[in-house]
């Protein structure tokens, strides 16, 4: 009885470096790929049978490829004589020889007759591949789309104002609350890297199956009527980056909040602007700069003109940008959380900077 065995091919060997030299064996890879697929293993004498067939089977593959007859002016391949003798009468083979002749009278001049492959058209062939495959890859890199090509189709407008309007009256694709965004372009910009790059759909988001292309994430979209944004409750939080409510907070809450807000201790002066920066997030200037801060500058005339231009389109077409107040009070706190998180991180750091006198290690001996 045998000490040493293969349970993945059922045999028995008489010593450990027959049973070694086995698992180094393909009859033993073949019946590991067999389990894997939950298929019974196979004997050595079938396996060398397989192994003899396909060996045949390349022979006889290499041998039709050998006889092949080739066309250098069409570049064509002719599996035998009589097919290969049929295309050289027929009429479109002679079009092409005759163009040829026009363009290069020496080289064209005569038809290549029966002729095999030489090796060093394949492999110069197998030289080209590899820098048309990186050619490919780079061609098919995903991109974003940019503010000025429209989210729904393929349609490229002059500038982003024009494209605005032209998703609004084509599409019905409105910016809810757009009185409030702060940063359009940004917003759009957003919009155009989830569908380019991530190829998502902007009401579906992480709901629907994943797309390989860009059309199919537009043409999605168009049948289904999902050319606007998913802006109810917490979904609404990814866009809060371009949103800033503070316009539409009560003035009562506001002073009652800076009222509350106010600590002497967090005060903290920045060097470089010689400005007080307050706990509420305001600064305040030094007096010898009351020059500079009694100007009265223009915030983002551009932003602004488009924005209104974006607006008057809207209510021509029908659109009042009613959203629910749930969705804005939403917004409002994850503005006002992140705003006490990064003042917990300022405590945080300050008193952090305060206790610790020297370099402590953190290591117990």
């Amino acid at each position: 009885m045998p000490l040493y065995t293969c349970i993945t091919c059922r045999v028995g060997f008489a010593d450990s470096d027959l049973q070694r030299k086995h698992y180094k064996s393909d009859w033993h890879r073949y019946n590991l790929k067999r389990k894997v697929a939950e298929m019974p293993p196979v004997t050595a004498e079938v396996f060398q049978e397989k192994v003899l067939a396909q060996r045949a089977e390349a022979e006889a593959k290499e041998q039709t490829k050998s006889t092949i007859m080739y066309c250098k002016i069409c570049n064509k391949n002719f599996s035998s004589e009589n097919a290969y003798k049929n295309y050289l009468q027929s009429k479109k083979h002679l079009e092409i020889v005759a163009k040829s002749k026009d363009t290069d009278s020496e080289e064209t001049a005569d038809i290549v007759g029966l002729k095999k492959k030489s090796e060093n058209s394949v492999q110069e062939a197998d030289t080209e591949t590899p820098a048309s495959d990186e050619e490919e890859v780079e061609e098919c890199e995903d991109e974003a789309l940019e503010i000025t090509e429209c989210l729904f189709c393929p349609h490229e407008s002059l500038n982003f104002e024009e494209n605005m309007k032209h998703m609004s009256r084509s599409h019905s694709f409105f910016i809810p609350d757009l009185e409030y965004v702060v940063d359009l372009k940004g917003l759009i910009g957003y919009l155009g890297e989830k569908i380019g790059i991530g190829k998502m759909c902007l009401f579906c988001n992480e709901k629907s199956k994943a797309y390989l292309s860009i059309e199919a994430v537009q043409n999605h979209m168009t049948s289904k009527s999902h050319m606007k944004l998913d802006y109810e409750g917490e979904a609404a939080l990814e866009y809060s980056d371009w949103y800033d409510f503070t316009s539409s907070y009560p003035s009562k809450r506001e002073n009652d909040d800076d009222d509350n807000d106010v600590n002497t201790g967090t005060l903290s002066v920045d060097d470089a602007t010689n400005e007080l920066c307050l706990p509420s997030g305001a600064k305040a200037g030094h007096r010898d700069l009351r020059n500079y801060y009694k100007q009265h500058l223009p915030p983002e005339r551009e932003n602004h003109k488009v924005k209104k231009s974006i607006m008057a389109d809207y209510k021509a077409l029908g659109w009042h940008g009613t959203i629910a107040e749930k969705t804005r009070q939403t917004l409002r706190d994850a503005r006002v959380e992140r705003q006490q998180m990064a003042k917990h991180q300022v405590k945080l750091a300050v008193k952090a900077n305060k206790f610790q006198t020297h370099f402590r290690p953190q290591v117990i001996f």
